[in-house]
């Protein structure tokens, strides 16, 4: 089984059994696949709480719904930092 098919089977199995949380959800649904986003610009997108969106970005990171790109200058800051990108799921 690649990657991709066990990233899709844990997705589906998190959110069924609710261990996404509504948060979570919602960054993942406001994400666009073709951007990366700094956790500032997906609080501003999403408007929430940096904090919350450190802490949900971390889950989405563990659960390889969510990967690190190439590091950047943030587009609010302007300081350096390592974007996330939604992966895509089939």
């Amino acid at each position: 089984m690649s990657v991709a098919e066990t990233s899709i089977i844990a997705y589906h199995e998190h959110r069924d059994t609710g261990k996404i949380g509504k948060q979570a959800q919602h960054i993942l649904n406001v994400m666009d696949p073709m951007e990366s986003y700094s956790r500032r610009e997906l609080a501003r997108v999403c408007n929430l709480e940096l904090s919350s969106v450190c802490g949900r970005v971390n889950e989405l990171l563990s659960l390889d719904l969510v990967r690190e790109d190439p590091p950047r200058k943030c587009s609010i800051t302007g300081k350096m930092i390592k974007p996330v990108f939604k992966v895509i799921l089939f």
